[in-house]
């Protein structure tokens, strides 16, 4: 691993505090399993060696500013900023056909797919299209594009997908102001150049599971003949298996950027004895809006993000 870190802490006219990183790390010799060895070499197993290589850089950076604004009014303004970005540099990929397809140079969280591009909206649509290659297609199936140009949609189409599923960018920004017993403070949170892939979703049946319960916004914006529209939600429904719909494809990826009241805070102090009423979670901005986009990726059945409000009271012996 090389390393690289340049750093600055600055305190300026006692009002405000600056920290500042830069950092970049080369990293060489990661333990893979060989990639590039072709089937004919007629090998078992394929040997693990040490050949990847990987390279991150980014910024880091907080700020405080304090500013007494009269005799009883003070306030503090905070701030914090991160932005990491990694590269594959080297992980033995075998020669693809279309450099679309390579991994290196990608991040490490990028995910790849076929790029739909809408819902086929009747046989007319389907005949007039590139064939794909993932069994029978209907009306209201995900169409993909044929990027080699080849007239048949297949593994050779798979590209890179929306942002990586780990965010590049991750801030956040807050104030506490006091004036004379009370005093008010909050935190946003945020995470940027992100998104999310939804799977194993489904209703009725996918590959493994069978009885999924169908949700609320496919049931709203599915495509069917009354909803006969290329941009709708969902796909076609079925009780059978539909392989075609089921591939990982730009369909099922999310901008998953967000901005969320983390904290906010009232309180009133009198003497050594404070009350106070906060909240956690109140409320999230976001593009991505069938579940809270900092759960990540799957089909948002898992225990969401609790929202809170509590009244409290704080004593100093």
């Amino acid at each position: 691993a090389h390393k690289l870190n340049v750093g600055v802490d600055l305190s300026l006219f006692s009002k405000l505090k600056i920290s500042a990183d830069y950092f970049k790390e080369r990293r060489e010799g990661i333990f893979l399993e060989r990639a590039s060895i072709p089937v004919y070499v007629g090998l078992s197993t394929k040997p693990w060696v040490n050949i990847g290589k990987m390279r991150n850089s980014g910024i880091d950076a907080s700020l405080e500013y304090h500013q007494p604004l009269g005799k009883d009014l003070h306030l503090t303004v905070r701030g914090n900023f991160t932005y990491a970005r990694n590269r594959i540099m080297d992980q033995d990929e075998p020669d693809y056909a279309y450099t679309y397809m390579n991994h290196s140079g990608q991040m490490q969280w990028q995910k790849f797919g076929l790029v739909a591009a809408g819902l086929f909206q009747d046989q007319e649509d389907i005949d007039s299209w590139a064939k794909q290659s993932f069994g029978e297609v209907k009306p209201g199936d995900i169409k993909y594009l044929d990027l080699n140009g080849d007239g048949i949609v297949d593994g050779n189409d798979v590209t890179t997908a929306g942002s990586p599923t780990v965010p590049e960018i991750q801030y956040g920004i807050g104030a506490t102001v006091k004036w004379r017993r009370l005093d008010f403070s909050f935190m946003f949170q945020g995470a940027s150049n992100v998104s999310l892939r939804m799977n194993n979703m489904h209703p009725f049946c996918d590959a493994s599971h069978f009885g999924y319960g169908i949700t609320q916004y496919i049931a709203d914006n599915h495509w069917s003949e009354d909803n006969n529209r290329a941009d709708a939600a969902y796909p076609r429904l079925t009780s059978q298996l539909s392989s075609n719909n089921t591939q990982s494809s730009s369909f099922y990826i999310h901008d998953a950027k967000y901005l969320r009241l983390k904290t906010v805070e009232l309180g009133y102090t009198i003497k050594k004895l404070r009350v106070y009423l906060s909240g956690n979670n109140l409320f999230v901005i976001s593009p991505f809006d069938y579940w809270d986009p900092e759960k990540g990726g799957g089909h948002g059945l898992s225990y969401p993000l609790q929202r809170t409000a509590k009244i409290g009271v704080q004593y100093q012996f």
